[in-house]
């Protein structure tokens, strides 16, 4: 039987102030905040064994138009709350998504280069650049079972895929339409892709390397941004792109269930006890914590000026 986690805190990401900030896992209240971070905070990841929570600074810019790309991981001690360490990436550019590989080692979607970093946690320093042959690499995803780095590549309307281990992508997966986000299902056949051009996922085989269906979005007019899968592989989190709903789609049924939440949704965290889930709403400030069980908005709270993304630990 597999033992609920409980949260000692939850951190987000207010890309619009600039700041980290720390809140109550119940209440959702505010506690504490980190100041005069990097322009521009986006993304995270969260090194559980460690303690520490990992900020890309993209610049002040947004995807593909990003004239002054930073090159700045964040690196956030979340015991202490404080930030510790800067890790420069110089010379590669626009660090967005970040996730950890099965190796223990963090892997950085570097937009403007093309590339991503290969950071050590323990030493918080670059070991290792991987050319992804693209445009503007935005967003990743790994497949730990079968030691895979999938980018997204957005206006080539592609994936690369590369072998952990080796410096390059060696294929390129053709997407039918330029793409936004992507998300790997729990048996890593398949990766879940956003089409950037209308509302609808692409469902894409890995090993074949193709498009096996295109699944329109029911209840959204415009293209989708974000897709996250829940710890449990229960729910896959549709968010949409400045249009204030989410799509929450029961697996393995494919069923879809619509949410309404605030303003420009950007990306969410599901509890670790698979209760809900939280959306950050960067538009209006706001956190919509929504319930799994009854598919409906909980409560809507204000945190900070617009929070990108957060993530409890």
């Amino acid at each position: 039987m597999t033992s609920i986690r409980r949260s000692d805190g939850l951190i987000a990401v207010d890309k619009k102030a600039a700041q980290v900030l720390f809140l109550d896992p119940d209440t959702l209240e505010t506690l504490s905040y980190i100041g005069d971070m990097p322009v521009l905070p986006h993304e995270l990841a969260i090194d559980h064994k460690r303690g520490l929570a990992f900020i890309p600074a993209f610049g002040d810019g947004v995807h593909g138009h990003n004239p002054n790309p930073n090159h700045f991981v964040s690196v956030i001690d979340l015991e202490s709350r404080a930030r510790i360490a800067d890790i420069d990436l110089t010379p590669l550019q626009a660090p967005h998504t970040l996730r950890f590989g099965p190796d223990g080692l963090l892997y950085v979607c570097c937009e403007n280069s093309s590339a991503v970093a290969v950071i050590d946690p323990e030493t918080r320093s670059v070991t290792g650049v991987l050319s992804t042959h693209s445009n503007k690499c935005h967003r990743l995803t790994i497949l730990p079972r079968r030691q895979l780095i999938l980018t997204e590549n957005e206006e080539d309307a592609t994936l690369s895929v590369i072998r952990i281990g080796e410096d390059e992508a060696y294929r390129m997966i053709s997407l039918p339409a330029p793409v936004a986000g992507i998300e790997h299902l729990p048996n890593e056949k398949f990766v879940v892709v956003t089409n950037a051009l209308r509302p609808s996922l692409f469902l894409m085989d890995v090993e074949a390397g193709e498009l096996r269906q295109e699944i329109p979005l029911k209840h959204h007019r415009k293209p989708a941004q974000i897709v996250r899968l829940s710890p449990d592989a229960q729910w896959l989190l549709v968010v949409g792109d400045f249009e204030p709903v989410v799509t929450l789609i029961s697996l393995p049924q494919w069923d879809q269930y619509p949410v309404a939440v605030g303003q420009k949704p950007m990306d969410a965290a599901f509890r670790p006890d698979g209760t809900t889930v939280i959306v950050a709403n960067e538009e209006d400030g706001t956190l919509t914590e929504i319930d799994l069980v009854g598919r409906k908005p909980l409560r809507t709270v204000q945190a900070g000026s617009g929070c990108e993304t957060l993530g409890f630990f």
